[in-house]
Formats: structure tokens, sequence, C-alpha cells
């Protein structure tokens, strides 16, 4: 497969779209590394910023590796493993974000507003271990999608609710996918990184306090806030 140069309209999702392809035509075989940024940026007729953007969703499904100080790897996956990674990628909808996103306000503004209540020190413990790692992850240019996801799921746990945390570990695997795509999205809008860890740091310090109604409300607020960010600004 020959890459070829995109159209910088939506030009992270076609860089990804023509990586991932090489991926699996065999152009980059299992094991493999990638061409540098620069490299693959002038191949496709695009800035860094969009292949950067286009590993770290690949990355994010496990396509690609990342190795410090060494490069950008093809992992070492079977088909069916590939087949379900380029899935997850590709499943999360704009209509699927958006109707999780409703799913999750229902859900979790209630587990936030008894974790307040229920956490214990090892709960508090987690959740800023958790909120170091997003500040990390931001410091290094990644998506930060997992530790997203740790976070709320954290929530849930400290609800002591198991019907609260078994909805989350059922809907697990569709948010994930669509925690990939809305931070592809929310990070072209500039400060967003930084108020999304804030938001995710005042659903801590209500919890923290034992602020049941201050929990519920800054859960509320931030999944309101991305939903409206991902709909151009217009409620939905």
């Amino acid at each position: 497969m020959t890459l070829t140069p995109v159209q910088q309209s939506k030009a992270y999702d076609l860089v990804t779209e023509q990586i991932k392809n090489a991926i699996l035509d065999g152009t980059f075989p299992p094991g493999s590394r990638l061409p540098s940024l620069k490299t693959l940026a002038q191949s496709l007729g695009v800035g860094q910023a969009a292949v950067r953007e286009a590993i770290s969703a690949l990355r994010a499904i496990r396509l690609v590796e990342v190795r410090q100080g060494d490069g950008t790897f093809v992992a070492t996956l079977d088909t069916n493993e590939i087949s379900r990674s380029v899935e997850q990628l590709e499943e999360s909808t704009a209509k699927d974000i958006q109707s999780l996103l409703e799913l999750r306000i229902w859900i979790e503004t209630g587990a936030a507003h008894y974790a307040a209540l229920r956490r214990t020190r090892q709960h508090l413990l987690e959740m800023e271990r958790i909120l170091e790692q997003m500040e990390q992850d931001a410091g290094h240019a990644e998506l930060g999608e997992t530790s997203d996801w740790e976070f709320h799921y954290a929530v849930s746990k400290a609800s002591h609710n198991p019907y609260m945390q078994s909805l989350m570990e059922t809907i697990a695997e569709r948010v994930q996918s669509a925690l990939l795509k809305s931070r592809l999205a929310l990070y072209r809008i500039p400060g967003e990184e930084r108020r999304l860890i804030e938001q995710h740091q005042a659903i801590f310090e209500a919890i923290q306090d034992g602020d049941g109604e201050k929990a519920m409300f800054a859960m509320q607020q931030h999944l309101l806030h991305v939903s409206i960010q991902l709909s151009g600004g217009e409620v939905v």
C-alpha cells in the first residue's frame, strides 16, 4: 500500500484510516517500526500534530505501541485481536456517544452522591493516584482516556452500591471506545484538556469533603459540559 496525501479537513481521521489500513494489509507488519512522525507527515501531506493524534488513537486500541526513546511499533496481535481493535475504533458514532452520555449522567450523578457519603480512605487514595496519572498524561501529550475511565469507575466503586458498579461494568467497553473518540474531538478546543482535569478534580474534592449534593452537581456539570462541547455548543 502506498501512502497518499490527505485533505486537511478531519486530517487525523484520514491519517488514522491510512495507517490502520497499512497495518492490516501488511505494509507495516506486526513488530515493525513505523516511520517517524516527520516522515509520515511528509508522506501524508499533513502536520505532525495530525499524525500524533492518529498514533494516539491507534495506540489506545492497541494496534501500535510507543517505546520511549525507540519509536512507535506495530503491535504483535493475531487476526482476531486486530479485528476487535479496529471495531472498537469505529463503533462509536456521535449519536452513540451522546446516548451513552445521557445514560452516564443518570448513573454517575447518583454514584458520585453516594461515593461522597460512603467513600473510604482507600477510595480517595485511588482517585488521587488516577488524578496524578491524568496530569502525567497531559504532560506527555497523551489522550488520557484510560485514566478518565478509571476515575469514573473508581467513583462507582466508592458508592458501595453493587448495582451501580455493575451497570458501569456493563457499559465499560462502549464507554472506553467513546472516550477515545470524544477526547480526540475535545482536545481540538483550546484549553479543554485543562478544563477536563479541573472538572475531575472538582468531583474528587466534593467526594473527599463528604458533600453528596456537591459531588452530584460536579459530576452532572462535567458530563453535561462534555455533551454540549461534542454537540458544537448546542444542548441536545
